[in-house]
């Protein structure tokens, strides 16, 4: 096992920490909750929880990569836990705001790139596999339009593809399904669409 050396994330890499979650989706009591229990675990451990050796919990970053229509998802088979998740990871050192970690994971996790929506799909708590002093990965969820269509599968999974946001693999990870919905009413095009008068 790799022993990675601790780090402390920048200044800048808080601040849009604490940005975010004061921006994060406040749709149900739910969203509410986490970004204030979010922001009070950032007011308690500092910078450290946006590190990967925060215990019990810290933040990771992730992304709902749509196509432009949003009529279909690409999801990658975890390699460890055997199900469909969107690409997302662990912050690095040269993270410089959540949102280009997002990117930078989806790149590495797919080999896509595209635009990061400025409006989260959500913030997403969930077990978390990597390590077993650790409870909770404190999940920050972006929305990711992708320019590319075709994927490539990484080191890190045993799969990715394309899927219909109709019609998801069953081997899904938990709260998936209901980030993709989040994310597809984020895209502009969407709400044009949903709002255009009858």
């Amino acid at each position: 096992m790799t022993v990675r050396a601790p780090w402390l994330p920048a200044d800048s890499m808080v601040l849009d920490l604490r940005h975010t979650l004061a921006h994060a989706p406040r749709e149900t009591p739910e969203d509410r909750f986490e970004a204030w229990a979010w922001r009070a675990l950032l007011d308690e451990d500092g910078p450290a929880v946006l590190t990967r050796t925060a215990c019990p919990s810290h933040v990771t970053a992730s992304a709902i990569v749509l196509s432009p229509d949003g009529r279909r998802t690409c999801l990658v088979l975890h390699g460890r836990i055997g199900l469909w998740v969107q690409p997302g990871g662990h912050l690095e050192p040269g993270d410089v705001t959540l949102a280009a970690a997002a990117a930078r994971e989806v790149f590495e996790e797919t080999g896509l790139s595209g635009r990061v929506l400025p409006e989260l799909a959500c913030l997403s708590r969930h077990r978390a596999p990597c390590a077993p002093d650790v409870d909770w990965h404190l999940d920050v969820q972006h929305v990711l339009v992708a320019e590319s269509q075709t994927p490539r599968v990484s080191a890190e999974s045993r799969d990715v593809r394309w899927w219909d946001v109709t019609d998801l693999p069953d081997e899904l990870a938990r709260g998936v399904q209901a980030s993709v919905r989040r994310a597809i009413t984020r895209l502009p095009a969407t709400r044009t669409r949903d709002h255009a008068p009858s």
